[in-house]
């Protein structure tokens, strides 16, 4: 999940920032985070050698040590693709944003600010901050379990049977669509719903059509991936 902490200068976001990342991080989650400011700063200054790379031309910029490695893109990116970033190449359980006031994602608001549209909690002490991303990392995690295919079989479409579960109200047993067979099929970076029917069907043809071929070894993590390639335009020859 992701969640954003903001507030005016010295409002205690870093403190906070700090002290939930610490927390999760002793109950085993994998966190990330992000500090977002709206001036112009930059990590990389004149004249060093990652600099010089840059204004030869090189953009982005890598820095490699052996206790660091660090990418610089001289040029700003909204913050929710740096998350998809983290999210593509670090799959951590919890994403903490320092700093930005809008985004598509839930907000804790520290002092006076003026809240923003997604404020979740407003200055929550840290107990209050842990239990609201625990909760909101099981929902995901449940809803990543189910099928998506929100049928009603269980009463519930899957957003609501996930909060359940993530409650401790309902569990996965309670999704009559729930495949035996781990199956995910995924367009476009976005998961398609993939009910028991779907599942097998994709399971059973594509390991039928692996069980062919060398190399192959049964019960074994598959991946496919398919690029569509661009139409290439047909272009008509001028008349003489």
């Amino acid at each position: 999940m992701i969640i954003g902490i903001y507030g005016f200068q010295d409002a205690g976001k870093t403190k906070l920032v700090e002290e939930t990342v610490r927390a999760l991080a002793k109950k085993g989650y994998c966190v990330s985070s992000i500090k977002h400011t709206p001036h112009k700063k930059s990590v990389d200054s004149e004249g060093k050698d990652t600099w010089r790379h840059w204004k030869a031309g090189s953009d982005p910029v890598a820095f490699s040590s052996a206790c660091e490695t660090t990418i610089i893109k001289h040029s700003g990116s909204p913050v929710e693709e740096i998350c998809g970033i983290i999210e593509r190449e670090f799959t951590p359980d919890v994403i903490v944003v320092e700093g930005l006031k809008d985004g598509p994602f839930p907000k804790v608001s520290l002092g006076g600010v003026r809240k923003r549209k997604g404020t979740v909690l407003t200055n929550p002490t840290l107990k209050q901050l842990v239990a609201y991303v625990e909760k909101e990392v099981a929902t995901e995690r449940a809803l990543m379990a189910l099928p998506g295919l929100d049928c009603g079989k269980c009463g519930l479409d899957c957003a609501r049977l996930a909060r359940a579960i993530a409650l401790k109200k309902r569990s996965l047993d309670d999704c009559r669509e729930l495949s035996d067979t781990k199956v995910e099929v995924f367009v476009g970076g976005k998961r398609m719903p993939t009910g028991r029917f779907a599942s097998s069907v994709v399971h059973n043809t594509v390991r039928g059509m692996l069980g062919s071929m060398r190399g192959y070894e049964h019960g074994e993590k598959v991946e496919i991936r398919l690029e569509a390639k661009k139409a290439v335009a047909k272009t008509r020859r001028k008349p003489r």
